[in-house]
């Protein structure tokens, strides 16, 4: 007989820790994963809000929690990005990492860029992932890891770790792991269906704790994971039928030309706040007195060129006329990185290039905005006004007047090339009070007690005041010795029209209609009455006589603002410019107006769809303006 042996009893391992799926209990085995999952998935969610807010106030990240929504949307988005990983990989602890890198990858990168340089990440940033390192390198960035780093990260580490131990089921390979993959699948895209629903975003709006004018304060006040997702899920935003190759042969056909050496004069652009002539408009007979305008109308007299400018915003969106005069395109990007503007070509020219604004840089990210579109240095509130008005002060006119006029003197101390100032007032920004008069003037005679009276009155004070403030910079460009012998050319414009009214906070027109001026949206006077401000071109002595002006002010094209630089070009006789300026010339031939308001002009004639004898122009004019905003032409400048 053959020597018997010894049988050891079988060791179970205990159900939940289970690397196989067990014969019974299988519901519960596989249930208790997802679930395991999910709050992992959760706590990774809380680790991504965490960082969100960056540097900006800690109530940011309180306010997550008041409003359950914005916490709802961030999770979905990393929910549903786990388990679809966890479909397609059958481990755990791995679709977590990867979920965790991605997901903390996007918040830290936000994290730190806002502290760099004020800006939130946005999907488009990860393809210039390189140049952003390479700057960050190059000036000395010290990207502080601190506690609040620390505790997402670690969190995140110990969660992975928890999952690798309690969560060891390793989905086999089997037709029936096609569930798992699909049900992953459909949880992602639902997640991201939800991430793109307009009225989820409406009802995710919580501003308590931040700066509504502050595009980065309101991007992370919805969480980071939810806020990128969004950016990503915009898409490109090519227009249809669009063809770099074809823009490319359009352009082509435009040789670009220098500005002769003989007609660089000294140019200055001041965009006026919330600047309109209203007595351009018909109002009722007798009820306003528009002797406000005089020193305006005086100056409009002296000037070589007057004209209307169709703006695409009202009561509001001032970056909106001031891009799209630097940069000729007819609507904006939100730029990351240096981009196609005029103010490239003119450096190009030998032009220096900078201007003030009385407000502060993070507003509308000019701060970064401008540099990307070329400026060399830019005067905010906190580069020196404060301390000229105080921190609690916004300068007016007056203020930002002589900072203009010491940017150009300390210019010309050191240099004596041609020099270009673009700059954007803040005096004229409403609201305009409803319940009394802010000065002892008196242009409104009749109803001038009621709220639109009061509003219309010291909105009509405030631009005689302005007019007062700009003809004393105007008097120093036309008396001033020094500078006598240097051409100098003045460009001024009103970004849009003003909110006048009571009901300030829904860009109310009461005050106009109240007044008998037509703002009819649905009319063409009306919309024109709505949405037009003026452009006006002066020049001093130098440079009448550098250009052979004579005479009196003669009467420019209405256009949109993407089209006032051609008009400043082809009043100074700078030739042809660059080759995207020619083609929008060419453009503005067939469509001087075109508004991001849904109406075009065409033939004189406004009209709320494009004409079919105008459709390939349009194509043309939205080809050119894609490629012009997406392909840097200046590279060399930047080095």
């Amino acid at each position: 007989m053959s020597e018997s042996t010894e049988i050891k009893p079988k060791r179970h391992t205990p159900l939940l820790l289970r690397r196989d799926l067990p014969g019974k209990h299988r519901v519960g085995f596989v249930l208790y994963h997802y679930v395991l999952l999910l709050l992992a998935c959760a706590g990774l969610t809380v680790c991504t809000l965490l960082l969100s807010y960056s540097n900006f106030t800690e109530q940011i990240f309180q306010g997550y929690f008041e409003h359950p929504i914005i916490v709802f949307l961030n999770y979905a988005i990393v929910a549903g990005l786990c388990l679809m990983l966890y479909g397609l990989i059958g481990r755990a602890w791995i679709a977590f990492l990867l979920t965790s890198v991605l997901c903390l990858g996007v918040a830290l990168g936000n994290y730190y860029l806002i502290i760099i340089r004020s800006d939130p990440l946005e999907f488009e940033d990860l393809t210039c992932i390189r140049e952003a390192l390479a700057i960050t390198e190059k000036q000395g960035y010290e990207l502080q890891i601190n506690d609040r780093v620390l505790l997402s990260v670690g969190s995140s580490a110990v969660l992975t770790v928890l999952l690798a131990l309690l969560a060891r089921w390793r989905m086999r390979w089997r037709p029936l792991r096609l569930i798992p993959v699909a049900l992953g699948a459909a949880v992602f895209v639902g997640s991201l269906f939800l991430c793109g629903d307009a009225d989820l975003f409406q009802k995710s709006k919580y501003y308590e704790y931040i700066n509504t004018w502050s595009v980065t304060e309101i991007y992370v006040s919805r969480g980071v994971v939810y806020s990128f997702t969004r950016t990503a899920l915009s898409g490109s935003g090519k227009p249809s039928g669009y063809s770099e190759k074809e823009v490319e042969q359009i352009l082509a056909q435009y040789t670009e030309e220098d500005i002769p050496d003989d007609r660089k004069a000294d140019v200055f652009v001041i965009m006026r706040e919330s600047y309109a002539d209203l007595s351009e408009l018909e109002s009722t007979p007798g009820a306003i007195d528009f002797s406000c305008y005089d020193t305006y109308h005086a100056l409009r007299d002296e000037a070589v060129l007057w004209g209307n400018l169709v703006t695409n915003g009202f009561g509001g969106n001032t970056k909106n006329a001031e891009r799209c005069f630097l940069t000729g395109d007819y609507t904006l990007t939100e730029w990351r990185k240096p981009a196609n503007s005029y103010l490239w070509y003119l450096r190009q020219q030998g032009y220096y290039a900078e201007g003030a604004h009385p407000f502060n840089g993070w507003f509308y990210n000019r701060l970064n905005i401008n540099r990307y579109l070329g400026f060399q240095n830019y005067m905010f509130r906190e580069d020196g006004f404060d301390e000229l008005v105080g921190a609690d002060t916004i300068a007016e006119d007056d203020v930002l007047y002589d900072c203009i006029w010491n940017q150009y003197q300390t210019y010309l101390e050191t240099n004596d090339g041609p020099y270009f100032s673009f700059s954007v007032t803040y005096e004229g920004h409403g609201p305009y009070h409803y319940t009394r008069n802010d000065a002892a003037a008196r242009y409104v005679l009749e109803d001038a007690t009621t709220a639109d009276g009061y509003a219309m009155n010291n909105y009509l004070t405030c631009c005689a005041k302005r007019d007062d403030e700009l003809r004393i910079l105007v008097d120093r460009f036309r008396f001033n010795d020094r500078y006598s012998d240097r051409p100098i050319v003045l460009l001024i414009y009103g970004d849009h029209k003003a909110t006048l009214g009571k009901d300030i906070n829904n860009y109310t027109t009461a005050a106009y209609s109240h007044f008998g001026m037509d703002v009819d949206l649905s009319t063409a006077e009306g919309f024109f009455n709505y949405y037009s401000t003026d452009y006006v071109i002066w020049m001093n002595d130098a440079a009448r006589e550098l250009f052979g002006v004579d005479g009196g002010v003669k009467t420019g094209p209405t256009i949109s603002p993407c089209y006032l630089m051609n008009v400043l070009f082809d009043t100074l006789g700078w030739g042809d410019g660059p080759a995207y300026l020619q083609a929008m010339a060419d453009i503005m031939e067939e469509i001087p107006v075109y508004s991001v308001k849904g109406r075009i002009s065409v033939d004189g004639e406004l009209s709320t769809t494009v004409p079919s004898s105008v459709r390939p122009t349009y194509d043309r004019m939205r080809y050119l303006c894609w490629y012009w905003s997406h392909n840097f032409l200046y590279e060399d400048m930047t080095k």
